[in-house]
């Protein structure tokens, strides 16, 4: 894979360098690092890549759910549901 050809070194230095022009913002935390891409930073990163604008970073596009969300509800069957979930206590 060619992106582990890489040095770290050289990862730390473009990211600091994005860091000072304000694209990504740095925490340092129990002796590592995070980057956090701003605003301008995906802007920058899209020009630079020459990517459309339609194209945005995983982490901002709204995760949509794997099933539909009234099959988890029971489906109307009134909250009955008889499994050994931790529904409503003994008293229903």
């Amino acid at each position: 894979n060619e992106l582990e050809d890489i040095p770290n070194l050289r990862v730390m230095m473009v990211l600091r360098s994005l860091c000072s022009r304000a694209y990504v913002t740095e925490k340092f935390n129990w002796m590592w690092y995070y980057y956090f891409l701003t605003n301008e930073g995906i802007d920058y990163l899209r020009e630079q890549l020459h990517l459309p604008p339609q194209v945005m970073p995983s982490t901002l596009t709204k995760q949509r759910p794997t099933r539909p969300a009234l099959a988890a509800a029971g489906a109307g069957d009134g909250g009955e549901g008889g499994g050994k979930g931790w529904g409503k206590g003994k008293g229903k």
